[in-house]
C-alpha cells in the first residue's frame, strides 16, 4: 500500500461534530480520527479490524478455538491447565495492547453468560440468559402491526427458548417470565411448550421472487393484498407469455410497518422547533482552485467546488456543488 493511499484512508476517517456554529472533536483524539456510528463504511471498517484481530490471535492460538461477535468475544480452549490458561491470557492481552485496545479476560470459568445463553460446563447444559435488570417487552396484540407479525411473535419466542434450552427441565424453569411478558402484551391463549428440534432435509431450490411491500395500517379497510394478487391473476393468466415471471409463486406480498404515533409527533415537533438559517451567499470570483470537504461520513478532494453550509437540526450539513474540471 502506497503512502498516498494510506494518507487518503486516514484522511477519510477524520470526523467533526458541529453544534451552535462550533466544531467539536473527541478529547482522546488529536487528529480527528474516528469511525463514527452510522457512517457509510463503518460496518466494513469494523469487519476489517475484527479480521485483523483474528489473524493476530490465530498466530498464537488454534484458529478453530477463536470466535468473534461484534463487541462480545468467546474463546474455548480444551485440555489446558490453569498455568497454560494464564499464559494464554497474558499473550492475548499483549496482542490487544500492541494493537491499541484494552481487553478483560476471565479464565477457569465453569459457568459463562454469552449473548442470550448461559453455558454450564460442569453439568454440560445451557439455558436462556437475560440481564438481571432487563425487562421483557413485546409488541401488544392491539398494536397497529400486520397480523402475521403479531401472530409470529409468540411462535418465535417459543422457538428461541427451545434453541437455548438443553433439555425440558431447563426450558420449564426459564419459561415463566416469558409467559408473563406475553400475557401482559395480550397473548393470553398461548402457552410455551418444549419442542425438540427435528432436523429436516434442506431443499436447495432458489426461486427468484419479486416482493411488494405496502405499508400496513388497521385504519385501512381495503384488503390490499387480496386485490394486488387478483390483479396478478387477471393480467397475467397462464396463457400469457410473461406468466412464468409474474405469477403467485414469483410475486409475493408482505406488509411493511409504518411509523408509530410517538415518532410522527416527535418528527413534527422537531421540524417546528428547528431554526432555519438562510443560505450564505457565495462571493463571486472567490472559489478556490481545489478544496477538501470533511464530513463525518467521507472526505473527498475535488478539483473545483463550491461549499454552502446549511443548518439542520442543530448541526451543519455540507452541500457541495461540482463543476467540470478544466
Amino acid at each position: 500500500m502506497s503512502d498516498d493511499i494510506l494518507r487518503t484512508i486516514k484522511h477519510c476517517r477524520k470526523s467533526l461534530i458541529f453544534f451552535n456554529d462550533e466544531a467539536w472533536k473527541k478529547k482522546t483524539s488529536n487528529d480527528c480520527f474516528d469511525v463514527t456510528m452510522g457512517s457509510l463504511d463503518g460496518a466494513e471498517v469494523c469487519e476489517l479490524v475484527g479480521l485483523y484481530i483474528l489473524d493476530s490471535l490465530s498466530q498464537k492460538l488454534i484458529k478453530n478455538d477463536i470466535g468473534l461477535y461484534r463487541d462480545d468475544g468467546l474463546i474455548v480452549l480444551r485440555g489446558k491447565n490453569g498455568h497454560e490458561l494464564d499464559k494464554t491470557r497474558k499473550e492475548i492481552t499483549q496482542i490487544f495492547k500492541h494493537i491499541g485496545f484494552q481487553i478483560e479476560i476471565d479464565i477457569n470459568l465453569k459457568i459463562v453468560d454469552f449473548l442470550d445463553v448461559t453455558f454450564n460446563l460442569t453439568e454440560n447444559t445451557y439455558k436462556p440468559f437475560k440481564k438481571p435488570n432487563g425487562t421483557l417487552l413485546y409488541i401488544n396484540t392491539e398494536s397497529n402491526h400486520p397480523p402475521e407479525i403479531i401472530k409470529q411473535i409468540p411462535i418465535s419466542i417459543n422457538t428461541r427458548l427451545n434453541q437455548n434450552s438443553s433439555n425440558e427441565n431447563v426450558f420449564n424453569s426459564s419459561k415463566t417470565e416469558y409467559e408473563e411478558a406475553l400475557k401482559n402484551s395480550g397473548y393470553k391463549n398461548f402457552t410455551l411448550k418444549f419442542e425438540p428440534k427435528v432436523e429436516k432435509p434442506k431443499r436447495n431450490r432458489n426461486r427468484k421472487i419479486i416482493w411488494f411491500n405496502p405499508p400496513f395500517s388497521k385504519n385501512v379497510s381495503t384488503n390490499i393484498g387480496k386485490r394486488f394478487l387478483n390483479l396478478i391473476d387477471r393480467h397475467f393468466p397462464k396463457t400469457h407469455k410473461l406468466y412464468k415471471i409474474f405469477n403467485r409463486n414469483t410475486v409475493k406480498l408482505s406488509y411493511s410497518c409504518t411509523k408509530n404515533m410517538g415518532r410522527i409527533i416527535k418528527t413534527h415537533n422537531k421540524k417546528l422547533t428547528t431554526t432555519k438559517t438562510t443560505e450564505i451567499p457565495k462571493p463571486p470570483g472567490t472559489l478556490p482552485k481545489s478544496c477538501a470537504i470533511v464530513t463525518n461520513k467521507s472526505s473527498a478532494i475535488l478539483d473545483r467546488c463550491s461549499i454552502m453550509p446549511i443548518k439542520i437540526n442543530n448541526g451543519i450539513a455540507i452541500k457541495v456543488s461540482l463543476s467540470t474540471s478544466q
